[in-house]
């Protein structure tokens, strides 16, 4: 049994010790009473317990402890046969913010575990850290998805230009939607000539969240030769990509636009309409006005306060 020079923490131990489960689980809500970094070790302990109620305290506990001292534990915890536990270790690990932990996270990455490798990736997104590029590039071609997806979140928040080319590959050809969603939205950070070409191919992904990322990256790079394909998006068979084509096309602003966002402007479902009147005020162009007018009596007044507001822009 651990022994400790402090008191509390010494109580808790033996406590840890009991046979019976209840009373280990209560040593366990004591832990976040205690100001000493050795109550980690406790922890660690009381996340590995034999009982599931112990673990899933332990588990609820892990938010209160310092993030600079929980680092090991939190790896630890990765591993347990608990998904609760393993579900709160990752969270808290997602939300680790020291860039002191960052050699214990990027030593971890030497796991077979497709769950903790994904875990340590969503931490070092947070971090930042540029020590991380090379083993998130090595991780882009594991076989689990969400490990990839990962990997791409640690490029793309590092914004790392290197890597891009490994970025474009998988926006394109990954067999995984998500994982080409993410590395479509992972592109914002390039040059808008370098990936033109990428963006507009993934506005016709078979997948329409990847269409909408798409859809949303060119209008945040204002990507004008992408227009026509934009228009052509407002016309797909879900909505949430032609309300995200409409908003690039405010976004871009180009009169060529106005003819389809005043089709958008009239259709049955309101966060259309608010997106298409919307563009049509960025566009701000007199033609735009025909749908403009219309929306002033719309039955919602989202749209009605959007319409007010579009034709002010025109009339500036």
């Amino acid at each position: 049994m651990m022994t400790f020079d402090d008191p509390l923490l010494d109580s808790i131990a033996q406590r840890l010790e009991d046979d019976d489960a209840g009373i280990r689980r209560v040593a366990v809500m004591d832990l976040v009473d205690s100001p000493e970094p050795e109550a980690v070790d406790l922890l660690i302990k009381a996340l590995n317990d034999e009982n599931s109620d112990v673990r899933m305290e332990a588990a609820k506990v892990i938010d209160e402890f310092d993030a600079a001292d929980m680092t090991d534990a939190l790896l630890s915890a990765l591993t347990s046969d608990d998904e609760n536990v393993r579900n709160a270790a990752a969270h808290a690990l997602m939300d680790l913010k020291d860039p002191s932990a960052a050699p214990a996270l990027i030593a971890a990455l030497t796991t077979d575990s497709a769950f903790v490798l994904s875990g340590i990736l969503k931490s070092l997104k947070q971090l930042k850290i540029p020590d991380a590029i090379p083993h998130a590039i090595q991780l882009i071609d594991h076989n689990d998805p969400t490990v990839r997806k990962e990997a791409i979140g640690v490029l793309g928040y590092l914004k790392d230009q290197e890597s891009l080319h490994y970025i474009i590959q998988l926006a394109i050809n990954d067999p995984d939607d998500e994982v080409r969603r993410t590395s479509v939205g992972a592109l914002v950070f390039a040059e808008p000539e370098v990936v033109e070409g990428t963006l507009v191919s993934a506005l016709g992904d078979g997948h329409w969240q990847v269409r909408v990322e798409a859809a949303n990256i060119l209008g945040r790079l204002a990507i004008k030769a992408s227009v026509p394909n934009l228009i052509t998006a407002t016309e797909d068979d879900f909505w949430q990509v032609r309300e995200k084509a409409a908003q690039s096309l405010g976004k871009i602003s180009d009169p060529a636009a106005i003819p389809a966002l005043g089709v958008c402007s009239t259709n049955a479902i309101s966060n259309l309409r608010k997106a298409a009147i919307a563009a049509l005020g960025e566009i701000g162009h007199p033609d735009g006005l025909a749908y403009i007018a219309p929306a002033m009596e719309d039955n919602d007044p989202d749209v009605r306060k959007l319409a007010r507001w579009a034709a002010t822009q025109i009339a500036a």
